[in-house]
């Protein structure tokens, strides 16, 4: 026996009145459930790749400038 979830998703009502023209099913439950099911079957669909975020550069929080300053000092202070 199959067990059956509840999703609820956000879409424009333009993208599932062509999801329904293009799956030929007439009701919203029967295309999204036909287009999920031809994405996991698909071969020719690769996985999404997961993005790795790195950190950016930026400016400091205010309460470490003047911890990172004095880190700059100290550490030019001992260069020299």
């Amino acid at each position: 026996m199959e067990r059956y979830i509840i999703v609820q998703t956000k879409l424009p009502e333009d993208t599932l009145k062509k999801l329904k023209e293009k799956s030929g099913e007439k009701t919203t439950k029967e295309a999204l459930a036909r287009a999920v099911e031809h994405y996991i079957n698909c071969t020719h669909v690769e996985p999404p790749k997961k993005i790795i975020r790195k950190r950016r550069g930026g400016r400091f929080p205010v309460y470490l400038i003047e911890l990172y300053e004095h880190y700059k000092e100290m550490s030019s202070e001992a260069e020299l």
